[in-house]
């Protein structure tokens, strides 16, 4: 047989060295997908830093044209025709602020948010409240009013927080201060009742420092209950649309798994009105002073608490955030 009949027939590959390749591809792939899967979700976290650093903007440009901040929300009362509370949340007043002023001029103020009449401005989602992040996005919430009115609610990622419930303090969780309200709230915490003050707070009302007050954070998920990166039932909790005034967070925290309140583990173990992310090891939140910052998993709660409230008079080293 010549030389080059013999070359001809060796020309491919053996079964061994195909095994040989293909395994070789299956380590190389292993090793790769972690590193795309990270790489993804740094950019993932940016990007929600990034919406919240323009929601914080769109808080000071508010501030400035009325010389305050939003109110937490409102609640003017009845509203006789339906028998639902006229009650707005803090998002729907930003909106001339983040590019949106068309859909501000369709929201009807004189409805509440779950009617039909406010359907072409609350169902519309807004890429700007939704993390990246987050396993489920473009979701809506459908039961509670909105399953009385037959709408629906664009659900978001971020809040702003009422403030800490009082629980915390008796249970010597967190310090006992004299005022327990969050950087937007003018009514005391819990304040689920009736609203008596509309109007929103000023820069010179958050006697704690604008550098250490949260003025929006992650609540992430909802209306899906997660309880420490567990999937629970859809439709859960309240407090999903972006436009929705029990959206806010009232720090009470959670067990480590996320099961029982209140408790200990101060974010990312619980997301019924508690600060919780998608994000490897934290959460991102804006600050009043306009700075985003990582809120890291597994910090005190009593740094959570004081980082929350507005005027506890509490001293928080910028090191313990």
């Amino acid at each position: 047989m010549s030389r080059s009949l013999r070359s001809r027939n060796r020309l491919g590959f053996t079964l061994i060295e195909l095994l040989v390749v293909i395994a070789i591809l299956a380590v190389l792939i292993g090793l790769l997908l972690p590193a795309v899967q990270k790489v993804r979700e740094a950019a993932n976290r940016l990007k929600c830093a990034n919406n919240l650093k323009q929601l914080g903007l769109a808080m000071h440009n508010y501030h400035d044209t009325r010389n305050m901040f939003p109110p937490a929300y409102i609640n003017k009362g009845r509203y006789v025709p339906y028998r639902f509370n006229d009650t707005h949340g803090w998002a729907p007043f930003l909106l001339p602020y983040i590019e949106k002023q068309a859909l501000s001029n369709l929201y009807r103020w004189g409805f509440p948010q779950y009617t039909p009449e406010n359907q072409p401005v609350v169902a519309h989602q807004l890429p700007i409240f939704q993390c990246p992040s987050t396993p489920e996005q473009d979701r809506y919430m459908t039961t509670g009013p909105f399953a009385a009115f037959g709408t629906k609610g664009a659900c978001g990622d971020y809040t702003i927080a009422l403030g800490v419930d009082p629980v915390l303090a008796q249970l010597h969780w967190v310090d006992t201060v004299g005022n327990c309200r969050g950087a937007l709230t003018n009514t005391p915490t819990p304040a689920l009742g009736l609203s008596p003050n509309p109007a929103g707070t000023r820069i010179t009302d958050i006697m704690d420092g604008t550098s250490t007050t949260i003025l929006i954070t992650e609540d992430a998920g909802r209306p899906r209950l997660w309880q420490a990166g567990k999937e629970g039932p859809n439709n859960a909790l309240e407090g999903g649309p972006w436009d929705h005034f029990k959206g806010p967070i009232i720090l009470q925290g959670s067990s480590s798994n996320g099961l029982t309140k209140p408790g200990q583990c101060a974010l990312n173990c619980n997301n019924d009105q508690e600060v919780y992310a998608f994000h490897t090891g934290g959460a991102n939140a804006v600050f009043v002073d306009g700075s985003v910052h990582f809120l890291k998993f597994g910090m005190d709660i009593r740094i959570m608490a004081a980082l929350i409230t507005r005027a506890g008079l509490e001293v928080v080293p910028d090191s313990d955030f």
